[in-house]
């Protein structure tokens, strides 16, 4: 059976063909917005789906509620509590590890687990062994990225001080924790897995080890779904005060939980930001190019109407072809996206340990995508052909007028004797057509502007680590004790081996009171001329504490609701827990965290008490590291040491490798872009020419010549898209930068000159690339079928 098409379908097909290679060139960029409204779109819905069914199937709490040591009758007084459902006591201890290989103390915490059962409450995926025998006491689960990152495996032992006690423990399985999907330990900002881990412990054990057993230190509670936890956590505080309650907070504070929650945010703000912008771009591109081709093609489309096909059948078969044009990279940017989206999610899953992460964009995603794309191509096409409507048949049939070149512009170009006769033709067709010049150098300047964007966010991350490690924390080491300790700790860590400077570290634990809202967040005291850990903020500006009053982050202050000059309302939780009121000094744009910083005089004063460390910075001499690691690890009062180095190499390797492979994806989808909008603009420029060129020929003009007329238009408007797609770029990226900021992270703005020059070097090479294709497409030009359609 032989199918017979209708005259303009095969039409169609013709063209399709004659336009391949702008047809893949179109392909490119709209498989590059789709792939990345696709992938975006898709991982930050797998993510917030997985978070959830996580934290659902191994009963996260909703509520934590520390305590020095209550008894565990008092558990049935919390059940008690309206909307509480479950309640789980459990006893929690800070811990150093000797890990044999490892020279640096490890810092872990140990949590128990009930004796022949699983937890309630933070229930455990046991990834590899067995649950610890409740008859063998040194029997733990390790978190199982520490476990691989610090090399220890099933049957391992290993040595823990634990409140000044050295305990010989044996690794019996491995675990992950809903508790520990961003793990870090205290004096971290990052993940460290090879020096910080969590251990999982019998109860009985352990609640020998710290003589509280029949007792807990920290009660979790799960809630009601209709039950206001706020009024639920009240409660708690009332109840576990005269057991030393320390402020319970609730699930949105947990410092996992925190971090989740804030790259969610981040994601869920750049997926706000770069793919409608990236999908944007790419439609208008799309646009433009196919309302050029259509432009050209106004003789055609008069002779269709003088053959008597209507306007709706040319609208139709133009909206046809631009169907045809973008299906293939709608179909490959979907494609794309899902295949880079799924690898993100591998990615995702590492870096947060969950223990499954399953991409899903979901119909939805792909029908935004597909509809978006094809609608605004179609209102391209529309806009086109009815402006050729407009004309009559004759009108459309009749070959351009000749430009005028009787303006200004144009005589002011004749003047110019020192330029040749080709030089002129190129700047005259340049200002003849300002328009159609305008939007090439426009379509530049915007495929430019996104891919500084894309890899500028990398110098982003570094200048925050440059912030973090270079400016602000300057300490080789960070020690922290297990209780506040007084002066004589400082005395004691100056005598330690390699230690040339100590500066006290004093963080009070207390709930911090605005109008909006009330917050569980440490106030770090501060001493005027400290240098090992500065006040600095995202501009790298210097600061100290004020003597009186305190000073707080930007995010922080947005949370409580405060400006300068306001009250914030203090309640210590800690020692004789004081409740006092402070000015707001100063607000700072702090790169991580959300910090209050106070002076250490003044809030000892506040809280009629002498100064107290909660840990030390220590500037350590580096050919005595290894003789000051195994002082620590033998040390009682110290409960977790931090690295600086160890800090910034970890940060390297999972944020700066995150991002590097988010950048990557990215600057990947804006490079496509790039080359697609120049080889557009230089194709659909060499059909709207031919004639003209052709023309050239005849009259004697050499193929050098010709082509330096055509390539030479296209360089100009190329240089001129630069700076505008610079600025573009420097604009957009210092936007997405001050968008990103959460209550944990702010992203400083870093973009360097070596990022913008790489991005001038790629659309310079994209350029040239195209200029060789058509610069070959000129020398193969056919004369006699090009100016045999003049009438």
């Amino acid at each position: 059976m032989v199918v017979s098409l209708k005259p303009l379908d095969r039409k169609i097909l013709r063209d399709l063909w004659r336009i391949r290679s702008q047809a893949f060139a179109i392909s490119l960029v709209i498989a590059a917005g789709v792939g990345m409204v696709v992938m975006s779109l898709g991982m930050m819905r797998s993510l917030d789906a997985t978070r959830d069914a996580y934290y659902d199937l191994y009963r996260f709490a909703d509520i934590f509620a520390p305590a020095k040591r209550a008894p565990k009758s008092v558990l049935e007084e919390i059940k008690a509590i309206p909307g509480v459902s479950v309640v789980e006591g459990r006893i929690n201890a800070g811990a150093t590890l000797d890990i044999p290989g490892i020279a640096e103390p490890i810092t872990t915490r140990i949590h128990s687990i009930p004796s022949g059962r699983e937890p309630r409450i933070n229930a455990l995926v046991l990834r590899s062994g067995r649950w610890p025998d409740p008859k063998q006491p040194d029997e733990v689960l390790a978190s199982e990225k520490f476990a691989e990152a610090a090399r220890i495996g099933l049957g391992d032992n290993i040595d823990a001080l634990l409140y000044g006690k050295r305990q010989h423990l044996r690794i019996v399985g491995t675990a992950l924790s809903p508790e520990y999907i961003y793990a870090i330990g205290p004096g971290q900002i990052f993940p460290d897995n090879r020096r910080f881990g969590v251990l999982w412990m019998g109860e009985e054990h352990l609640a020998a080890s710290l003589d509280l057993t029949d007792a807990f230190n920290e009660a979790l509670v799960r809630v009601d779904r209709s039950a206001d936890a706020r009024d639920v956590t009240r409660k708690l505080d009332r109840l576990l005060a005269r057991y030393g309650g320390v402020s319970a907070y609730p699930r949105s504070e947990q410092i996992s939980d925190r971090f989740v929650t804030n790259e969610l945010a981040q994601l869920k703000t750049m997926t706000g930001i770069l793919p409608p912008i990236f999908l944007g771009v790419a439609a208008f591109l799309i646009n433009t190019v196919l309302s050029r081709m259509i432009d050209a093609e106004h003789e055609v489309i008069g002779l269709l109407m003088a053959f008597g096909y209507r306007g709706q059948a040319i609208m139709l078969h133009y909206a046809k072809i631009a169907v045809a044009l973008s299906v293939p990279g709608l179909l490959l940017g979907l494609a794309l996206g899902s295949w880079l989206g799924r690898g993100l999610a591998a990615m995702y899953q590492n870096f947060f340990v969950f223990p499954f992460l399953n991409y899903r964009a979901g119909l939805d995603i792909y029908a935004l995508a597909s509809l978006a794309t094809v609608a605004v191509v179609l209102l391209g096409v529309f806009q086109s052909v009815r402006r050729v409507q407009r004309m009559t048949p004759i009108e459309a049939m009749r070959p351009p007028l000749p430009p005028n070149y009787a303006g200004a512009a144009a005589r002011l170009i004749g003047r110019m004797r020192a330029l040749d006769e080709p030089t002129r033709i190129i700047l005259r067709g340049i200002l003849r057509r300002p328009i159609r010049s305008a939007l090439g150098s426009l379509g530049v300047a915007a495929a430019l502007g996104l891919y500084i964007t894309s890899a500028g966010s990398h110098d982003n991350v570094a200048r925050m680590i440059e912030i973090l490690f270079d400016q602000s924390n300057r300490a080789d080491v960070i020690v922290t004790f297990a209780e506040p300790r007084d002066q004589r700790a400082i005395f004691a860590l100056q005598r330690a081996p390699g230690v040339w400077r100590v500066e006290p570290m004093r963080i009070v634990g207390a709930k911090l009171m605005g109008p909006r809202q009330s917050k569980s967040e440490g106030l770090t005291a501060a001493t005027p001329g400290d240098d090992l850990n500065r006040l600095v903020d995202i501009d790298g500006t210097i600061t100290g504490p004020p003597p009186r009053g305190v000073l707080i982050s930007y995010g922080l202050s947005n949370e409580l609701g405060l400006s300068i000059g306001d009250p914030l309302e203090v309640q210590v939780t800690e020692g004789r827990r004081g409740h006092f009121t402070l000015p707001v000094a100063a607000i700072i744009q702090s790169a991580v965290g959300s910090p209050a910083y106070v002076d250490a005089t003044m809030i000892a004063a506040k809280m009629n008490e002498a100064p107290l460390l909660s840990g030390a910075y220590l500037g350590v001499d580096p050919a005595r590291i290894d003789e000051l690691y195994r002082y620590l690890k033998v040390t009682p009062a110290i409960a977790g040491v931090s690295l600086r180095a160890a800090a910034r190499t970890g940060l390297d390797e999972t944020i700066g490798e995150t991002m590097g492979i988010v950048t990557m994806f990215n600057t990947g989808f804006s490079a496509l872009i790039v080359f697609g909008v120049i080889y557009n603009n230089a194709r659909i420029s060499l059909a709207e020419r031919s004639r003209d060129l052709a023309s050239l020929r005849v009259l004697g003009y050499r193929r050098s010549e010709v082509s330096y007329i055509l390539l030479g238009e296209l360089a100009i408007l190329t240089i001129i898209g630069l700076p505008f797609g610079i600025a573009f770029g420097y604009l957009l990226s210092r936007w997405l930068s001050s968008s990103l900021g959460g209550d944990l992270f702010i992203v400083p703005f870093g973009l360097t000159a070596s990022t913008v020059a790489q991005a001038v070097l790629l659309v310079l090479f994209a350029a040239t690339i195209t200029a060789l294709f058509v610069r070959r497409r000129l020398d193969r030009l056919n004369l006699v079928a090009v100016l045999k359609t003049w009438d």
